[in-house]
């Protein structure tokens, strides 16, 4: 009993008062979370997370011969797919969700939210078992991170299957690390086969040169395919992939779309923002470039001996530029270079100027996504009569601070007069 509470006080920080306070803190955001996620799922009704009941009835339709499409074909929207409801993935995902079908949807929704928050949690584990176990101020600083990370939060509220994607390529990264490239390359495989987008990590592998992960994540993909042949007709397999793939790759524009491809459309067609659609070769000549320029990074920044975890991070970060439509729903898989940047950060291998460009992205996930639904949802009022001038001001001054600020670093860097003899 005294061995437990001695570790129990040891674990807290005890006596050490800052190591307490942090402990405080991060205990504090931990209560945080679990109120505001998982006490929910305790409650009298489910959370609603109206992705997952897309992903419930394709598994239904699947597991009574049906059609998986079925809810996107009533729903899609004709001038743009990507901003369609209904299950939008391969066949072989919804497969793995049919247990889920034995039970009552109010109970599947509870489990399912349940599993994608322990994927994420599984993937910290999996990222501090391989690189070593965290500070305490490491760990305060990556819970912040977390309860405050927008992806994440809407991940849990329309209950998404990213964080599965997260977890598949985390211990795809860790399998990376320790040379076991079979088992690697089988897991990205599935999560290729869950969703098509972690495929394009295959060039990569094939620059570096690991024929073993090609070879298995190749392996796996094709059994994907099989299963999902196996399990429901032809004709609904070639409809994803001859008819739905094709229009989702087109992108769209519409501000919620955070790829590359998103804000190409939206350079070229303003309106693309609110109405969708994409932009054509416009879109396409801007894209294009961006991408191959993306990928040529990361094969410059990668080397053909070692192997290197931010390397590997380096490009899961790409994965989201690079694809056609990414909503903030897959950005959960930036966990992975998150933490260990973090860990950079923390163990001072960043300059100033690295940690403040840190900071400003950690803002970008927060704080500005929450603040741009809400705009979106309760606008400002339109001020009439003199204080219509208050808004104007405010932009007014807010741009003549920045400039006085730019004139200051402009004098201070330019060298001192001559004094006169």
């Amino acid at each position: 009993m005294s061995r437990g509470y001695t570790r129990v006080r040891r674990l807290l920080g005890w006596p050490h008062p800052r190591q307490l306070a942090l402990s405080a803190l991060i205990g504090i955001l931990l209560a945080f979370y679990a109120w505001r996620f998982l006490l929910p799922l305790l409650g009298p009704q489910a959370p609603r997370a109206d992705d997952f009941l897309d992903y419930l009835f394709a598994a239904q339709q699947i597991a009574s011969g049906g059609n998986p499409y079925d809810g996107f074909i009533r729903n899609h929207v004709a001038w743009d797919w990507s901003l369609s409801s209904g299950y939008l993935y391969p066949p072989a995902f919804a497969v793995t969700l049919i247990p889920l079908t034995w039970i009552a949807n109010d109970l599947a929704v509870r489990i399912w939210l349940f599993l994608i928050q322990a994927a994420v949690l599984a993937s910290v584990l999996i990222i501090y078992r391989t690189i070593g176990r965290p500070s305490r101020v490491e760990l305060l600083a990556l819970v912040a991170v977390l309860t405050t990370f927008f992806p994440l939060a809407n991940t849990v509220l329309a209950g998404t299957m990213n964080s599965l994607l997260l977890l598949l390529l985390t211990g795809a990264w860790a399998f990376w690390l320790r040379r076991r490239d079979v088992a690697g390359g089988v897991l990205l495989g599935a999560a290729a086969v869950f969703k098509l987008f972690p495929a394009a990590l295959l060039p990569y592998l094939a620059w570096r040169r690991h024929w073993k992960w090609l070879a298995a994540a190749t392996a796996t993909g094709v059994a994907g395919l099989a299963l999902g042949l196996a399990v429901t007709s032809l004709d609904h397999n070639i409809y994803y992939f001859r008819e739905m793939l094709p229009h989702l790759a087109a992108g769209t524009g519409y501000r919620e779309n955070q790829s590359l491809a998103g804000v190409a459309a939206r350079i070229c067609d303003p309106n693309t923002a609110n109405a969708g659609g994409s932009s054509g070769w416009c879109g396409r000549l801007i894209d294009w470039p961006a991408v191959f320029l993306l990928l040529a990074i990361v094969w410059r920044m990668t080397s053909r001996v070692s192997r290197s975890g931010l390397e590997f991070a380096l490009a899961v970060t790409a994965l989201p530029l690079i694809s056609s439509v990414t909503w903030s729903f897959p950005l959960v898989i930036l966990i992975l270079p998150i933490a260990m940047l973090v860990r950079q950060a923390l163990r001072g291998r960043m300059s100033r100027g690295q940690i403040r460009g840190l900071l400003v992205a950690w803002v970008c996930f927060s704080a500005a996504p929450a603040i741009h639904y809400l705009l979106i949802l309760y606008p400002l009022p339109h001020w009439s009569g003199p204080l219509d001038v208050i808004p104007l001001g405010v932009t007014r001054l807010v741009s003549i601070v920045v400039a006085l600020r730019k004139e200051r670093r402009t004098e201070s860097a330019l060298p001192a007069p001559a004094m006169a003899a």
